[in-house]
């Protein structure tokens, strides 16, 4: 897996959604994050250090009856922390991360963007890596949220929710 340490020569960084828990945030009306906002982090951090010029944040609805559209809430993020509306592209159809690469590369491609960073999680960058190239994508990446674990410590699948959030993940 690569990285680039900018893409503000005609490129974009695309911000892979699925940090942003629908249903709470629909319930209390403000953004709620899991485990994976630090991909929202490493993005602002280029946006905010100008080594990326513009984003494109891709994720949509997660079913018809979701009211929440991720990309909108994490442009909004992103405007609220000083980053232009107009360094903001917004891919919102996308439901997964097939789409996602499918999506984004209409607007890569109207955009004429020379160079593209997808930053996603780090156990989730093969996953998108083959998704983007498979749609003709030539991506770089930037893999954040790093998942490990102590081999010291004992590890038991007893039920615990820790236990169950990381069976979950390896699922």
């Amino acid at each position: 897996i690569g990285r680039v340490d900018t893409v503000n020569d005609g490129g974009a960084v695309i911000l892979l959604g699925g940090m942003l828990e629908h249903r709470p945030t629909a319930a209390s009306h403000a953004s709620d994050y899991n485990d994976a906002v630090d991909r929202l982090f490493a993005t602002f951090d280029l946006l905010r250090t100008n080594r990326a010029s513009t984003v494109i944040i891709s994720g949509g609805r997660t079913g018809p009856e979701d009211d929440i559209v991720e990309a909108r809430f994490l442009a909004e993020q992103l405007e609220s922390w000083g980053i232009p509306a107009s360094r903001v592209r917004i891919e919102d159809q996308a439901r997964n991360t097939r789409e996602s690469a499918v999506f984004s590369k209409r607007i890569a491609d109207d955009h004429r963007f020379k160079t593209l960073l997808v930053v996603t999680s780090a156990f989730h960058m093969p996953r998108a890596l083959d998704c983007f190239r498979a749609v003709g994508l030539d991506v770089d990446s930037l893999p954040v949220d790093y998942r490990s674990f102590d081999p010291h410590m004992p590890t038991s699948w007893l039920p615990r929710a820790d236990a169950l959030a990381s069976s979950t993940l390896a699922l």
